[in-house]
Formats: structure tokens, C-alpha cells, sequence
């Protein structure tokens, strides 16, 4: 009934909805983790009864009004720049190069 940005959203969710007696229960959070550190959205949802799943989503619309909007460049489904991933990838690679030219001394 709600798909989640991420595990901790999903769970803050479903920890709302259990607090006014409605059963939720969290799908997916655990698939993130062999996602490692790329944007992984799309996993993680809140699950409920159907028939508990209008006043459900009346609560999530209310949650959802009262968070304030994340900024783009926070945003955590924001996908890595290929500019920034290859800068990245090079920095490592000369960093793991010099190491093992000082450990080979």
C-alpha cells in the first residue's frame, strides 16, 4: 500500500500505522543491502490488510503532508554522476597503487 524511499521510511510508516492499531508489516527493506552503496529505490514497501488499507493510505497522505521536501541534490534515489563514479573509481585505483609500491619496499 505504500512504496518507501527507503528501510527507515518504511518502518516509520509502518510503526505509525501499528501505533493507531492497524497491522503493517515492512517487504523488502533486507533486499537493499545487496544493492550496496547504489541508489536502490523500488524495494522497500509497507504492507497491510485490505481492509485496513483506505484508512491506512488516509494516514500516509497525513504523514506525507507533514514531512518537508528533501532537497534534489539530497534526495536519495538521485543516481551517482558517471563523471563523479569515474573520478572515484581512478582515485582508488592510484590510492591502491601506491600502497602496494610502499608495501613492496
Amino acid at each position: 500500500m505504500y512504496q518507501a524511499r527507503d528501510g527507515l521510511e518504511a518502518h516509520v510508516v509502518a510503526d505509525l500505522l501499528q501505533q493507531v492499531g492497524i497491522a503493517a508489516r515492512v517487504q523488502g527493506d533486507l533486499l537493499q543491502g545487496g544493492m550496496g552503496e547504489l541508489p536502490a529505490s523500488g524495494l522497500v514497501a509497507v504492507w497491510v490488510d485490505n481492509e485496513e488499507e483506505a484508512r491506512a493510505r488516509e494516514l500516509v497522505e497525513e504523514y506525507q503532508r507533514e514531512q518537508p521536501e528533501l532537497p534534489e541534490s539530497r534526495s536519495p534515489s538521485t543516481p551517482l554522476s558517471s563523471a563523479g563514479f569515474l573520478s572515484g573509481l581512478l582515485v582508488g585505483f592510484f590510492a591502491g597503487v601506491l600502497v602496494m609500491l610502499m608495501l613492496l619496499r
